[in-house]
Order: C-alpha cells, then sequence, then structure tokens
C-alpha cells in the first residue's frame, strides 16, 4: 500500500510552534504540484524513532476526502500519515523540496 495524493485540488499548511501559527490555504500550482510528487506513491513505514505533532501539518484535500502529513520534528526524512501509525520515507533530496516549499509559507525546520 502506498499514499496516492492525485486527488488533491488544495493544500493547507498549519504551523503552531514556538511564537508562529500559520494556517495558509497554497495558492501556487507550481507549490501544488511539487509537493503532489513528493508524497505521492510512497509506500508506508511502520514504527519510527522520530517525533511528530498535529501542530505542523500538510493537508491534501478534494472538499470532501483529505489525506494529513506531519513531517517529523527533528531532520527525519519521514512523515507521519493523518493520525496513524503509518508513515512514509522521502529521499534527502525530496526533503529538501519539500522544506523549501514549507518555508515559503513560514514554517521553519526542524522545530524541536
Amino acid at each position: 500500500m502506498s499514499v496516492n495524493s492525485d486527488f488533491a485540488s488544495e493544500v493547507l499548511l498549519e504551523y503552531h510552534y514556538s511564537d508562529k501559527n500559520i494556517f495558509v490555504k497554497i495558492a501556487d500550482e507550481d507549490d501544488i504540484q511539487t509537493l503532489k510528487k513528493i508524497l505521492k506513491g510512497k509506500p508506508f513505514w511502520d514504527n519510527p524513532s522520530c517525533g511528530f505533532t498535529t501542530d505542523i501539518s500538510i493537508t491534501m484535500t478534494d472538499g470532501r476526502k483529505r489525506i494529513v502529513f506531519c513531517p517529523a520534528n527533528d531532520t527525519c526524512p519521514l512523515l507521519r500519515v493523518n493520525s496513524s501509525e503509518k508513515y512514509i520515507r522521502i529521499a534527502e533530496e525530496d526533503k529538501m523540496r519539500l522544506y523549501g516549499v514549507l518555508e515559503k509559507y513560514g514554517m521553519t525546520f526542524p522545530y524541536v
């Protein structure tokens, strides 16, 4: 089983950490496509040793269906999927591309 992000037409970012409270809908179609490509097709992993919080999240939705990704709070290339105990691993290059998009919207990493 793997992640399918094809359905998403909207991407929402949340970042509630330290003195930042960010909630933004991404309007840039290039950023949406970049995030979908990074996360699509990744197989699920179990039991990583990294920490995660729903205070930092990427939500992909079409208005009916949604999938929520929570990046690891350190520099692990892992994201928790929804509120499950399932995780995906992305390549180091993809992690840097992910951070690049998220940082455009005020999110910073790591957030430990």
